[in-house]
């Protein structure tokens, strides 16, 4: 089985960072935008994995998961994507105050990578 490593880097001005998980999935190194298009909305973009944790050509990328919440500890809302194409997501309808994101990679069979780091907007 091949694990999956996130090479996901989400596009950002707050913050950017990156960590190895002892399981052998690599994290995604994150950061998020908060550009402001209007009361309630979060953009998210980033990279797709190129490879996986050995190095070897990525090649069962099957999509993105995206985290979120009102609590760093607590990313108790998910966004499933399965369009390896779409790297950039807008999330709207967010109530006013601070939301955390993170996002992962998932492969073709169920794999998914650890959750990148934490990043937030306020709203």
């Amino acid at each position: 089985m091949v694990k999956l490593a996130g090479v996901l880097v989400l596009a950002a001005s707050v913050l950017v960072g990156c960590h190895q998980d002892p399981t052998g999935l690599s994290t995604v190194p994150a950061g998020t935008s908060a550009t402001n298009q209007g009361s309630g909305m979060a953009t998210l973009s980033w990279q797709a994995p190129t490879t996986d944790t050995n190095g070897a050509p990525l090649t069962d990328l099957a999509g993105y998961r995206i985290y979120y919440g009102t609590s760093a500890t607590d990313l108790s809302d998910t966004i499933q994507l399965t369009s390896v194409g779409l790297q950039t997501y807008v999330i709207q309808n967010l109530a006013s105050g601070t939301w955390y994101f993170a996002v992962t990679a998932v492969a073709s069979t169920g794999v998914e990578s650890t959750l990148s780091v934490v990043v937030s907007k306020t709203i």
